[in-house]
């Protein structure tokens, strides 16, 4: 399978990108949450990855239906300094707010949510975040 390495780790965004690209229903609303944090003691660079995508069916005459939850997961990650500013960097220097992108900062953690509606915007985020995302995926390599 195209988003499993070889040790048979799944990994989280080929996944969301596979099942899009796979899935005839007319929306599939995902969001995507990256939180990095640098206030733990045991574990003083770490990120938390939650991929949340749910199908949903347009029918004119009964409007949006919530049809069903796809997929809901929580990844966790000890990161060294190193690779936590090499995210960090991903992120605040080639992101902008958006509809689509919202950033909250503290001196302690740095939150990014990324929100699609349909398969054009989903396909925008891998367009616009895919070094991102291949570097979140590639920590399991």
């Amino acid at each position: 399978m195209t988003f499993m390495n070889t040790d048979a780790n799944i990994k989280q965004f080929q996944l969301i990108k596979f099942v899009n690209e796979n899935c005839n229903d007319d929306h599939v609303v995902s969001k995507i949450t990256i939180v990095l944090r640098r206030d733990k003691i045991e574990a003083p660079y770490y990120m938390i990855t939650k991929i949340s995508m749910s199908s949903c069916i347009d029918r004119p005459e009964n409007g949006l239906i919530h049809a069903m939850d796809i997929l809901n997961q929580t990844r966790r990650h000890n990161l060294t300094e190193d690779t936590y500013n090499e995210i960090k960097s991903l992120i605040t220097d080639r992101t902008y707010e958006s509809q689509q992108v919202k950033i909250s900062k503290t001196d302690e953690q740095l939150k990014m949510v990324l929100i699609s509606k349909n398969d054009d915007e989903i396909r925008n985020l891998f367009e616009n975040y895919g070094e991102l995302f291949d570097k979140i995926d590639n920590l399991l390599d």
